[in-house]
């Protein structure tokens, strides 16, 4: 069940960033930064206590200031530490509600957003890693990585037996989006590989079921039958976001924007923190 409304959230947000394919990706980043800002007001619009984490605020302030202007006095010191003290705590507790309801609703956007902004696909040419994950002991295991025209297997398959794994490395010849192809026995299991001009969606991992890891790997569904294999993993090229004469990770142009979203916007909303 986790893993069809995983999968059904990729596929709705192929469809709502389609626009944002063919331009730089920091559009795309922008647009996703200013709903995960709207989400976040929202919620803190109507769950958090705006009077009663200024007041906090104030209270805090106010005790650090004391203690700066009566720093001669180690009883006014000490009280008006113990007091910020308390006041931080409050200050926090006053934040934890809207907190907990808001990250459950960011993380499959920070999901969606890692598919798709924190690799990019193979280039003709480029030598990429292949490892398949097994449940059980893989030394008596029949298994090969199936040639095509648009993979070369560069060596025979490495096994290794403490981490139940077999690993190879291999040549990819494509220019576009295609499927691994992994015969165990008589069954061919198959796992997307992103090449070339390739636009969406990329994962590293697939799963032969539903886990909280699959969570973070949102872009193809579960194997099929998949018996004794537990996954299949392509290091696919890491890369960074260009904007500006800059080339830095999506991640920090994402934090940066929310950042400054929603400190824009707070006071139209009626948002303290």
């Amino acid at each position: 069940m986790l893993h069809t409304i995983n999968y059904s959230i990729t596929r709705l947000f192929d469809v709502i960033l389609y626009p944002f394919a063919f331009i730089n990706d920091f559009w795309g980043i922008l647009f996703l930064s200013a709903v995960s800002s709207l989400v976040v007001l929202v919620v803190y619009k109507y769950l958090s206590s705006p009077g009663k984490i200024k007041d906090a605020k104030d209270k805090i302030k106010a005790n650090i200031l004391a203690i700066r202007l009566y720093r001669d006095f180690w009883k006014v010191i000490l009280i008006s530490f113990g007091k910020s003290v308390l006041y931080t705590l409050k200050y926090f507790s006053l934040n934890l509600l809207p907190l907990v309801l808001v990250l459950p609703i960011l993380v499959p956007i920070f999901s969606q957003m890692d598919v798709r902004y924190r690799m990019r696909p193979f280039q003709t040419g480029e030598a990429a890693v292949v490892k398949a994950y097994f449940n059980d002991a893989v030394d008596n295991l029949d298994i090969q990585l199936q040639a095509s025209d648009s993979v070369k297997p560069l060596m025979n398959p490495v096994f290794v037996t403490a981490k139940k794994e077999v690993n190879w490395r291999v040549a990819v010849q494509a220019d576009n989006a295609f499927d691994l192809q992994i015969k165990v026995g008589d069954k061919i299991h198959t796992k997307k590989l992103a090449a070339g001009n390739y636009k969406g969606a990329i994962s590293n991992k697939k799963y032969s079921y539903s886990s909280i890891n699959h969570f973070f790997y949102p872009a193809e569904p579960l194997f099929d039958s998949a018996g004794n294999l537990k996954a299949v993993y392509v290091a696919h090229p890491g890369k960074t976001v260009n904007f500006l004469g800059t080339r830095i990770h999506w991640l920090l142009h994402y934090l940066v924007l929310m950042l400054v979203i929603v400190l824009g916007l707070r006071k139209k909303f009626g948002v303290e923190f």
